[in-house]
């Protein structure tokens, strides 16, 4: 460690250099503030409940996800619950990504995919959902078959202020590391593409802990070749069963990101 002394008259100072170690890893809190989105105005058939560090969802023929914005802290970014959007349990805004940047602007640090490019998890599931129909021969899903049994979803910007999102999913017959794309719109003009990877398949371990642990900057980059991420604006949990009219528990615990690899 470098000291500087500086002697002036009767009076000493002493500089000591400020040294910040950086965590290795952030945590996402649980049982913090989990905010819902449905497709029927906070009405489909979905419970999501924390208890001892594990946040269930239960899915009967509906579809919910629920999410929230991590920091470094740990805790999850105050969200305006008066939003019309989230009082719906709507979509976010196109502008959603750029919000998130400002109003953490000097309040709280997201947390950079660049600098801590890997995560993991904790999940288990019920039982898996037929996907037969989930995806064509091109890996496009279809709307008959958007089911899965557990769904980890991460929404970052990028290095140009875009919104981009990486989900993991848990399938029936899918092979792990497929990956698959899905197209949304929004009021018939605008189309978004996201991409999912088969982060675990088959019917073994139903029932059981299953962990995980991806380097989601190379998963981004996968997809996105000539970006950068920067600043994740959202995380999301997910069970859904209803283009199938399936029913399924997904559990999830342990959400970490990591500067280095677990």
């Amino acid at each position: 460690m470098i000291r500087i002394i500086f002697s002036i008259g009767l009076f000493i100072f002493v500089i000591f250099p400020c040294i910040v170690q950086a965590q290795d890893r952030v945590a996402v809190d649980m049982g913090g503030d989990w905010l819902r989105r449905d497709w029927d105005d906070c009405g489909e058939n979905v419970t999501g409940q924390h208890r001892d560090g594990v946040f269930a969802i239960r899915s009967d023929h509906a579809a919910a996800l629920f999410w929230q914005v991590p920091t470094k802290s740990g805790a999850a970014l105050a969200v305006d619950r008066s939003q019309d959007w989230i009082r719906r349990c709507d979509r976010p805004p196109r502008s959603f990504g750029k919000d998130v940047r400002e109003q953490a602007q000097g309040q709280y640090d997201l947390i950079s995919a660049t600098e801590y490019p890997y995560v993991s998890w904790r999940w288990r599931v019920s039982n898996t959902i037929d996907d037969s129909d989930t995806a064509d021969h091109k890996g496009k899903i279809q709307k008959s078959g958007d089911d899965f049994a557990a769904k980890i979803g991460i929404s970052v910007l990028n290095n140009r202020g875009k919104l981009r999102e990486v989900a993991y999913l848990w399938t029936r017959t899918i092979p792990e590391e497929t990956s698959l794309t899905q197209v949304t719109s929004v009021l018939g003009f605008f189309k978004f593409k996201w991409y999912r990877i088969v982060a675990e398949s088959g019917d073994q371990n139903v029932n059981q802990w299953v962990g995980e642990s991806r380097n989601f900057y190379r998963d981004f980059k996968r997809f996105y070749p000539d970006e950068e991420p920067a600043e994740i604006v959202r995380v999301y949990l997910m069970s859904d069963s209803d283009n199938t009219g399936s029913k399924v528990t997904g559990a999830f615990a342990d959400l970490v990101f990591h500067r280095k690899r677990p």
